[in-house]
């Protein structure tokens, strides 16, 4: 099947879903003349992104996410400066028409907010659980006795380590 994409002064094309989310994307790309650098992605007519850029298995095909015979918008997936600490940061998606509705840059700018706050929230959790070691209590002395694990057990009597032990050294008490 195919999907209508618009772009520019309300120049539009047809494109062929029956391939690979990354073809799909690569040739936009080029049809619009962007550089391979840019990240690009699409949306529908009420500015609901597909997310294309971000997927995990980019070879999928794309007629699995788009709709036949629907329209589509080219936006731009502008990011923080490289090389600095918001480098992955989602600044805006900035729709390449000449004259965009304001509720389509309404719809774009909610939904660049909301996938910001996911990749802060993200990054908050993984650095929660990278947790500074704690000291463990085995040489921590006890409170019973003052004395640490590493002066000796507390209790009187052998110690066992398996249960054979156990049992072989029950039987030379006997």
């Amino acid at each position: 099947m195919f999907i209508f994409i618009k772009h520019g002064d309300n120049q539009q094309f047809l494109v062929n879903t029956n391939c690979s989310v990354l073809l799909l994307l690569h040739y936009t790309r080029s049809r619009v003349g962007l550089p391979k650098t840019d990240t690009i992605d699409l949306c529908d007519e009420t500015g609901t992104m597909k997310l294309l850029f971000l997927m995990k298995t980019p070879g999928d095909y794309a007629s699995k996410f788009l709709t036949a015979r629907s329209t589509y918008y080219i936006c731009k997936v502008e990011r923080g400066a490289p090389g600095t600490r918001l480098e992955n940061a989602y600044k805006a998606f900035v729709p390449l028409l000449k004259n965009p509705e304001p509720e389509l840059i309404d719809a774009l700018r909610t939904q660049c907010d909301l996938l910001e706050r996911n990749r802060v929230k993200l990054l908050r959790s993984q650095e929660a659980k990278k947790v500074v070691p704690i000291e463990s209590s085995v040489n921590l002395p006890s409170k019973s006795t003052g004395r640490s694990d590493e002066e000796g057990p507390t209790r009187r009597g052998l110690l066992f380590k398996t249960r054979a032990d156990f049992f072989s050294r029950r039987d030379k008490h006997r």
